[in-house]
């Protein structure tokens, strides 16, 4: 490999908006990484599929900036929302014994990407680290969708959006105040709920003070209300948190 492609890639990445929190930087370690980096950039506007369902599955994706939705069809023609991915995600690797894709992903707004083969997975010493880091973001979205099939309307939409939070703020951003790429009706499909009830329950939370919503720009007031109607108990934490410090 060139020592050109080993310079480039860290400029290459200082552009990304990722914020350090993305797979493929902390895969730069690698020089396959460097040069995938650099070969990889691809950007799709908003509307347009990355891929689709049944098609061959040759690659997998990091999101640079941007978002990106995955769903599927139902046999009844329905659309399913599997999950959003954001900056620092890493999606596209689930497929079926024919290696062909299991679902489909569709850019929210202007969105660039990392393509990686997924040879790279077999090819490279860095295969089982990536593994690893997308097995416990599948995991993390595994628990969340079953968390959400025991809640109610405020509990889902708490749940969602005291994940957003926390995952924006673990890639650098703000915690408090962000905009949601995806539709009234993605986040209801997504939660099992219909848009009317997202938008009353939206609604609801900044009448009582725990948002502030004005069309897709959310700022949390009160987080502490939204954890506990996600039922994380902030304060019961935050006692034993103190607690262990002290002690």
């Amino acid at each position: 490999m060139s020592k050109e492609h080993i310079s480039i890639a860290p400029n290459y990445c200082h552009v990304c908006d990722t914020r350090g929190g993305c797979l493929g930087t902390q895969l730069l370690d690698s020089p396959e990484a460097r040069q995938q980096l650099v070969q990889a950039k691809k950007i799709n506007r908003k509307g347009d599929h990355i891929f689709r369902e049944g098609e061959d599955a040759d690659a997998f994706f990091v999101v640079r900036s941007g978002s990106v939705k995955s769903y599927l069809v139902t046999e009844e023609g329905d659309e399913q929302v599997l999950g959003f991915y954001l900056p620092g995600d890493v999606f596209g690797m689930d497929t079926d014994d024919s290696e062909a894709r299991m679902s489909s992903a569709i850019a929210l707004e202007t969105t660039s990407l990392c393509r990686f083969p997924h040879s790279y997975l077999t090819e490279t010493t860095d295969g089982n680290k990536l593994l690893k880091l997308s097995a416990e973001q599948m995991q993390r979205d595994h628990s969340l969708v079953l968390m959400l099939a025991r809640k109610d309307a405020d509990g889902r939409i708490a749940t969602f959006l005291d994940d957003l939070a926390h995952r924006y703020q673990s890639r650098g951003y703000s915690g408090s105040s962000f905009l949601l790429s995806m539709s009234r009706q993605d986040i209801g499909c997504y939660l099992g709920l219909a848009v009317e009830t997202v938008s009353r329950t939206l609604t609801r939370f900044q009448d009582s003070g725990i948002l502030q919503v004005n069309r897709r720009e959310v700022e949390i007031r009160d987080h502490d209300t939204l954890s506990e109607l996600a039922g994380n108990h902030p304060e019961k934490a935050n006692k034993e948190a103190g607690g262990l410090e002290s002690a």
